[in-house]
């Protein structure tokens, strides 16, 4: 809008030379010639600053042949017979240059056409001090445009950048939260579901049982709305004893019995986060599709951090590459904190996940 403001402005300018021609003896065939060409002139600038998206899609050749057809329309007005006043078309030329061309090109075109306007000027009678007054001008001026116009680029680069650094940040963001919505429901529904089940199963028989189950969903439920609305937040750190309790557990209403060997050490908050998660993600496969009876969680600390194996006696790999965009999830997180996550069948059968996670807590 700023921009086709100084458009219009720039326009007063052309008042001197069109009274000029107006009030010279240029026979009116030339006359009406010389201001086809000068209609022609304002509209291609218009046109030109900044270039229309129809021209600019066309690419930058074709923006190039409109301001050499530009500067051929400011000479063809003098060729006609104008005003010498209408060298004045010529700083138009120079203006656009320096905003739509790269600095390089807009420094040679500038310098091109301060050239062409001085020798035009000599020839055709002009003193000294009138060819050194429009030659400094038009470099001036081309000057001072070539350098808005590179600034221009570099805001406009910038504003791009920002813009993609945005939708990039909401992406991320967007990732991260079905992630943890993945991480958090996933389990958490199964283990209600398997638990809600198993109640179904001793109503009549063990109503005492019953009781007990229903207050474990009603506690899961509850926590699982607190985790929910940490990862809405953007914060969740979740710890390797309780992920071990949830998957004992899950599996236990899934009627897997499980053993947990080994203790993890302290670990940073990132890193036991995704200890955790990878803890909730085996045993809620392994309830949810191994069809196991018995699964092993091992903790082997190391001098980096420590080694998670659980292995089941199931069926194996759901699919060919025993990954689900759970366990694909869980290995983006892994790469995070710079660990390491395999899974698959295992070659005596049943399914083995193994995570190794560095970072110690210092």
């Amino acid at each position: 809008m700023e921009l086709r403001a100084g458009q219009l402005l720039g326009f007063v300018f052309l008042i001197g030379p069109v009274g000029d021609l107006i009030g010279s003896t240029t026979p009116a065939g030339r006359t009406a010639a010389v201001l086809a060409c000068l209609i022609a002139f304002v509209a291609l600038y218009v046109i030109l600053l900044p270039p229309i998206s129809r021209l600019a899609s066309r690419g930058d050749r074709v923006v190039h042949l409109a301001l050499a057809a530009l500067a051929g329309l400011a000479a063809l007005t003098l060729v006609l017979g104008a005003p010498r006043s209408f060298t004045l078309l010529f700083f138009y030329v120079v203006v656009v240059a320096g905003l739509v061309l790269p600095t390089a090109a807009a420094v040679v075109a500038t310098s091109f056409t301060a050239a062409v306007v001085a020798i035009g000027l000599a020839v055709t009678g002009s003193n000294g001090s009138a060819v050194a007054a429009y030659a400094l001008s038009l470099l001036g001026i081309g000057a001072l445009t070539t350098a808005l116009g590179s600034v221009t680029r570099a805001n406009r680069e910038l504003r791009a950048v920002r813009e993609e650094l945005a939708r990039r940040a909401v992406a991320d963001e967007r990732e991260r939260f079905a992630r943890d919505l993945h991480d958090l429901l996933g389990h958490t529904l199964s283990l209600i579901a398997l638990k809600t089940e198993l109640a179904t199963r001793l109503l009549d028989s063990d109503p005492k049982l019953v009781r007990t189950e229903l207050t474990e969903i009603a506690q899961v439920t509850r926590e699982a709305l607190a985790e929910v609305r940490a990862a809405v937040h953007g914060y969740r750190r979740l710890e390797i004893a309780d992920a071990l309790d949830r998957a004992r557990a899950t599996l236990s209403a899934a009627g897997v019995e499980t053993r947990v060997e080994g203790v993890a050490p302290a670990l940073s908050d990132e890193a036991e986060s995704v200890l955790a998660l990878a803890v909730r993600e085996a045993a809620t496969n392994v309830a949810r599709h191994s069809g196991a009876r018995a699964c092993t969680i091992r903790l082997t600390p190391d001098a980096e951090g420590v080694v998670l194996l659980v292995e089941d006696d199931g069926r194996g790999a759901v699919n060919a590459n025993g990954q689900g965009s759970g366990l694909a999830g869980l290995a983006e997180r892994a790469r995070a904190v710079d660990g390491t996550l395999e899974a698959g069948t295992r070659p005596e059968g049943g399914f083995r996940l193994r995570l190794a996670i560095s970072g110690r807590a210092s």
